[in-house]
């Protein structure tokens, strides 16, 4: 779904979509299938050119559980503060560069989004903020009794002390092995 930026009043608009509504049913079903999903977004112009979003998207998706193995539902949430900017058309045949400024992000403040055509397409962005929301190694809570594995401290388990406890002196002495070269004679 795409809004037309340039029909928002100055004091902004809200969008609420949800499964009922169904304009991003088809764009978020690759992620949360047939989950439910409610997303918020107010946009409202800076200038001519700049608007600003910002909103959240909460959903569940189906994910592989990186401790058991097991399939569970993650709760996906995202929150996104954005300042969207046109976007430069790319001639055929252009080269350009872009200098890295990730260092000097601000991470309090709004990110930075494109749009081209005085479009905004929400089904995109909406679909990307959820995507980024899920972990690399998605897990069940601890505690939840779901989870097949136990969250105990797996280290603890394979550590076993089998020497035969007494004075360790002697066991030392037994094993040190400088206790070789007392017997050897030097002329």
């Amino acid at each position: 779904m795409k809004i037309k930026l340039h029909e928002i009043p100055e004091d902004g608009r809200d969008y609420i979509f949800n499964r009922k509504t169904g304009e991003l049913n088809t764009v978020l079903e690759d992620l949360i299938e047939k989950a439910e999903y409610t997303a918020q977004l107010y946009i409202r112009p800076l200038n001519t050119k700049n608007y600003d979003v910002k909103g959240s998207i909460k959903s569940e998706t189906q994910e592989l559980c990186s401790h058991c193995g097991e399939n569970f539902n993650f709760k996906a949430q995202a929150s996104f503060h954005e300042i969207l900017i046109p976007g430069a058309e790319e001639i055929k045949n252009s080269q350009f560069s872009k200098s890295n400024h990730v260092s000097e992000l601000n991470q309090d403040g709004p990110g930075v989004s494109e749009y081209f055509a005085d479009q905004f397409d929400v089904g995109e962005f909406l679909h990307e903020a959820l995507a980024f929301s899920i972990p690399f190694n998605p897990r069940h809570d601890k505690g939840d009794p779901a989870c097949k594995t136990s969250f105990k401290s797996e280290a603890a388990d394979l550590f076993v002390y089998d020497e035969k406890m007494g004075n360790a002196e002697e066991q030392e002495k037994k094993n040190n092995a400088f206790n070789v070269l007392k017997g050897l004679k030097l002329n």
